[in-house]
């Protein structure tokens, strides 16, 4: 089975003063005063879809910040940009912490308005695609400082789901880092899972996860975290609508993973070159960017 992994496209269009409330506030701030809007592209944006097509994957999976600040007319965008996708191939889409960027009564209920059908009817959920599963563990929320959490209540529910999934390859997908780079605990404490020991802990109790699915950080990597069972990777490919930046040697990723229910048989990841998605030099991971 090949699963093409996109997370963090960054879809932004300009708040209205009546949606410029709370964090929007400082969000607005930051991408259109500071400047960090012109670290993500349209252009790249649409190559990263063109590119998600071409494979004809049999899945898809976004791991969060599909939009900018949660605002209905990035949903609307979105919705229209990864229209290629949605309409042709089985697809999974988890929220990430700027799509909760209001306050709402579960986490991910103003997204799931307009993807409801590709997320699952609640979290946790189980999609199950033939001999490979995605697991969807919601750790974002409406925070001041960016940070995730989840709740032992789920992480038990998550883990009753995993009794039915019998012998498949398990993803887990969240927003969120488990580590940093460097197989370190994931930092800074102002972006990061606040209970992230609590989900490492559910991985070895379980030990029916493969492979963690997230994004979050921009930057791509991926490592190993240890359980029981043996290692296990974590995966982000970098943000899919990152901006062509080559004086900083930055520039957006995708990655595609060939799998079945005995676990990863390859990874690819794409790098874009600004004018389409590439295969990385010297294969996955290999710049360290």
């Amino acid at each position: 089975m090949k699963v093409v992994h996109l997370t963090d496209l960054h879809i932004q269009t300009p708040p209205r003063i009546s949606e410029m409330t709370g964090k929007r506030l400082l969000g607005s701030v930051n991408l259109y005063i500071l400047g960090r809007k012109r670290k993500f592209s349209l252009a790249v944006q649409q190559a990263a879809v063109a590119a998600a097509v071409a494979q004809e994957p049999d899945v898809v999976v976004f791991t969060g910040d599909i939009t900018a600040q949660a605002l209905d007319a990035e949903f609307e965008a979105a919705q229209a940009l990864l229209e290629p996708i949605l309409s042709r191939f089985p697809t999974v889409l988890i929220p990430g912490n700027h799509d909760t960027y209001v306050r709402e009564q579960v986490p991910g209920e103003r997204m799931r308005e307009w993807f409801g059908r590709w997320m699952g009817e609640r979290a946790p959920w189980l999609h199950i695609f033939e001999d490979v599963a995605f697991l969807y563990l919601e750790t974002c929320r409406l925070d001041a400082l960016s940070r995730g959490l989840t709740t032992p209540e789920q992480l038990a529910e998550a883990e009753k789901l995993l009794s039915d999934v019998g012998d498949r390859f398990v993803f887990l997908c969240q927003h969120y880092p488990l580590r940093g780079r460097r197989g370190e605990p994931y930092g800074p404490s102002t972006r990061a899972l606040r209970n992230a020991d609590l989900v490492e802990a559910f991985l070895t109790r379980t030990d029916r996860i493969g492979a963690v699915l997230h994004g979050h950080e921009h930057h791509g990597f991926t490592v190993d975290i240890p359980t029981g069972g043996g290692p296990r990777p974590i995966l982000n490919p970098g943000a899919c609508g990152y901006a062509w930046l080559p004086e900083q040697d930055r520039t957006a990723h995708l990655n595609i993973y060939e799998v079945d229910s005995h676990g990863i048989h390859d990874i690819q990841r794409m790098r874009y070159d600004g004018s389409a998605f590439v295969p990385e030099p010297g294969g996955a991971y290999a710049t360290g960017r």
